[in-house]
């Protein structure tokens, strides 16, 4: 009897179900570094909002969204970032996987799923590095469009043409896809 199939099957099975967990893994801790960066950055908005006004908040995505991004990145060992199709800073860029991932979220969204289940994850190689990859949609809520729906105050709107004279982030609507939280991890050579 050659054993030599059942031995490739065997290595093959094996060999999904460390890529499944190493999937499973990666998605929860992925969800977890969103969960915190996302209630992190909606209680500083919410609180500047509050105590200093619409006008003064734009320093709340300009400067601490990017620190809260970096903090939440070194605690759970990701690359943890904002983007969207129509950006307002021009570092938060989307790649190309980015871009296919929002445009599907639209869809998706178009067909009548919800906002909180736009998400999407892979693993991905890119010049010969293996990365596990996800995106989960952020929607826009109605405090959002103050500074990204279609009529905003000319303070703002001064404002954000002071540190952002190339910004597309307007014109949304409650309800719509605003951009995304993006993870990245490099998967560790076998």
């Amino acid at each position: 009897m050659n054993i030599r199939p059942i031995i490739f099957i065997t290595i093959l099975l094996c060999t999904f179900s460390v890529q499944a967990e190493s999937a499973k893994e990666f998605e929860t801790q992925a969800n977890a570094a969103i969960k915190e960066f996302a209630e992190t950055l909606k209680s500083a908005l919410m609180l500047s909002m509050q105590t200093d006004g619409s006008v003064k908040t734009i320093a709340v995505c300009k400067d601490i969204a990017p620190r809260v991004a970096e903090q939440v990145s070194t605690k759970y060992n990701l690359d943890v970032s904002r983007t969207a199709l129509k950006i307002r800073n021009p570092e938060n860029k989307p790649d190309e996987w980015e871009k296919t991932v929002l445009r599907s979220f639209e869809k998706r969204l178009e067909k009548g799923e919800t906002i909180k289940k736009l998400s999407f994850s892979e693993q991905v190689e890119t010049d010969g590095v293996k990365q596990w990859r996800m995106m989960k949609a952020i929607g826009t809520d109605l405090v959002c469009v103050t500074c990204h729906g279609e009529k905003i105050p000319e303070p703002i709107q001064a404002k954000l043409k002071k540190h952002y004279p190339d910004d597309q982030a307007k014109g949304f609507s409650v309800g719509s896809v605003r951009g995304a939280f993006t993870i990245k991890q490099i998967v560790p050579a076998d």
